[in-house]
C-alpha cells in the first residue's frame, strides 16, 4: 500500500478522476478504528483502462458508514473527495462536498493500492 500525502493529492486525484464514474464494491473493517474501502476507476495512466482502488484508512475519529448492500446504490457520478485538514484526512464518497457524500469518514492516515479490475 502507498500512503496518500497532501503532496500527492492533486496527482492522485487527476489519475483517477476523482472517481468520477467509479464504483464501490466493498467496505470492510480492519478493527474499531481501521477500515477498508474497495471501488473501481478509471486511470487516465492506462489510457482509461478500469482498475481496482482498495483504500484503507487509519486513526478514524468520524465516519458516516454505509452497509456493503448499499454500496453499489452509491452514485458516484461526482466522484470522491478528499481534503486534508486541523481534523485529520477527510474522505467522502458520491459527492464533491464531504458532508454532502452518504459515505465519509475522517483518519489520520490513508493508503491506497491499486490493482487490476475485477468486480
Amino acid at each position: 500500500m502507498k500512503p496518500l500525502s497532501k503532496n500527492d493529492l492533486k496527482t492522485f486525484m487527476h489519475r483517477f478522476d476523482s472517481a468520477k464514474g467509479g464504483e464501490l464494491v466493498s467496505f470492510e473493517i480492519l478493527s474499531p478504528s481501521s477500515f477498508a474501502i474497495a471501488f473501481t476507476v478509471q486511470d487516465t495512466n492506462r489510457a482509461f483502462d478500469w482498475v481496482n482502488l482498495v483504500m484503507e484508512f487509519s486513526g478514524v475519529t468520524e465516519a458516516k458508514l454505509l452497509d456493503d448492500k448499499a454500496l453499489k446504490a452509491v452514485d458516484m457520478g461526482e466522484g470522491m473527495n478528499i481534503s486534508f485538514g486541523d481534523k485529520g484526512i477527510q474522505v467522502g464518497f458520491g459527492s464533491d462536498e464531504y458532508l454532502s457524500s452518504p459515505l465519509h469518514l475522517t483518519a489520520e492516515t490513508v493508503k491506497y493500492e491499486e490493482s487490476d479490475f475485477r468486480l
